[in-house]
């Protein structure tokens, strides 16, 4: 599970330079870039899925907090594409899955 967790990690990076070229002005193409960014995305939620169980169990997380890690997960590997998506919501989403993903990451580490 931790190269999941920092196969995810790498991920919110790219989303956030995606994100940043996008308001600079690069047009993404849904076909070529978004739909084989969020397949990969997908990929990994799914086989993040497979350990939910062990995830929710973590200290500090739940499964309200899992669900809306996956949820912000999903969207902003669609967001991150479009200039127009809100720059305040974006950040904020990035932050807290950047957040929940350093914890699980720690967490696994140290009770792993």
């Amino acid at each position: 599970m931790y190269t999941i967790i920092q196969q995810l990690i790498r991920y919110t990076q790219a989303m956030k330079e995606r994100y940043q070229h996008a308001r600079e002005g690069t047009q993404y193409s849904f076909d070529q870039d978004v739909v084989p960014f969020t397949k990969e995305i997908d990929n990994l939620i799914s086989q993040l899925n497979g350990n939910a169980e062990y995830v929710i169990a973590l200290p500090y997380m739940n499964k309200k907090k899992y669900h809306i890690l996956i949820q912000n997960l999903e969207t902003l590997s669609v967001e991150c594409h479009y200039a127009k998506t809100s720059r305040k919501i974006f950040m904020e989403k990035l932050k807290s899955v950047k957040y929940d993903l350093k914890n699980i990451k720690e967490s696994e580490t140290h009770y792993g």
